[in-house]
This record gives C-alpha cells, structure tokens and sequence, in this order.
C-alpha cells in the first residue's frame, strides 16, 4: 500500500491488533529536516496517520513493539532508543552501545537487540541496564530477525550478499 506523504518507509512492525507501524528514517546530512523523521501508524482500515514526527526521532530506523504493546524506535542518527505509548507518548529512553542502529529484535522479557548498520556492532539492552555491545565487526549489520530454533540473531550484511549469525547466551 502507498502511504500519501511519505516518500518511502524503512521497517515495519505489526502489532497484536493488526495496526502497523513504519518508519519514515527522513532526511541525512548537515542540515536535515527534523519534520522528515516520522512514525506512521496504518489502522487496519488501511488509513495513515503520523504516529510521531520530529525530536525526539532522529532518523528513526528499526521499530518493533515491546512485551507491554509499546512502540520501540530505534534511532539511526543518535544511539537512542525510544520507547512511545500505544497514544504515541513517549515513556523511556535507552541508548545503544553504537549510534546507527538499523535492525530492532525484543524478546519476550524485554531485552532489545540492535544492529548498527553504519558501526557493524550489536547492543543489547536487558530491562533496568546499560547497553552492552555483544558482536563486533560485522560490515553493513542490516535489519535483524531472532531464529529461536537455533537462538540466534540472523542479520544481512547487504553490501556483502552475506548474513551474520551471533548466538545468543
């Protein structure tokens, strides 16, 4: 489906409900437009509106919806980490390990996994702490799936027609 407005989106996440939301990353460079960085929430009627838009958003990338229904958005242009109310409040800001987070995983206690797709490292973040950066040197560490049969995080590496595989302890 096309969203009017926006000129393209990067990830999507559907929540229980059938809503989804994507993010519009916007505008790169010295000078960016901050009104570019959007959330878009599509009802299930197919309807578009902005979820959020601006700061605190700064080229928001990876988005995915915590074990409490929240939206979880992953900035690409600052190591935030930004958790929004379903009425698009937000309610908590965690930082990565590295800036440029692309791929966005939450497992059903909470932890987040974040790839930075500009570093090459991944973060995770476990409820009440700081980020740990758990894999390094990974070239282009894309948008990332969780592969529970082997408990593993599965990322492309884009540039490189390859996928990284980090286990998970």
């Amino acid at each position: 489906m096309r969203v009017e407005g926006a000129p393209w989106l990067n990830d999507i996440e559907v929540a229980d409900d059938g809503v989804v939301y994507a993010t519009q990353t916007g505008d790169f460079g010295d000078n960016p437009d901050p009104a570019s960085w959007r959330v878009w929430k599509i009802a299930l009627d197919g309807t578009a509106s902005v979820f959020v838009q601006g700061a605190p958003l700064r080229q928001p990338n990876g988005v995915a919806i915590d074990p409490q229904g929240n939206v979880v958005v992953a900035n690409m242009g600052n190591p935030e980490v930004l958790t929004f109310s379903p009425a698009g409040r937000l309610v908590k800001t965690e930082n990565a390990a590295q800036a440029g987070s692309d791929g966005l995983v939450i497992m059903p206690d909470g932890t987040k996994y974040l790839s930075s797709v500009t570093l090459g490292g991944v973060s995770r973040i476990r409820p009440g702490t700081p980020a740990e950066l758990i894999a390094r040197n990974i070239p282009s560490a894309a948008s990332m799936c969780y592969d529970a049969g082997a408990n593993q995080l599965v990322i492309p590496m884009n540039p490189n027609n390859g996928l990284a595989f980090v286990p998970l302890q």
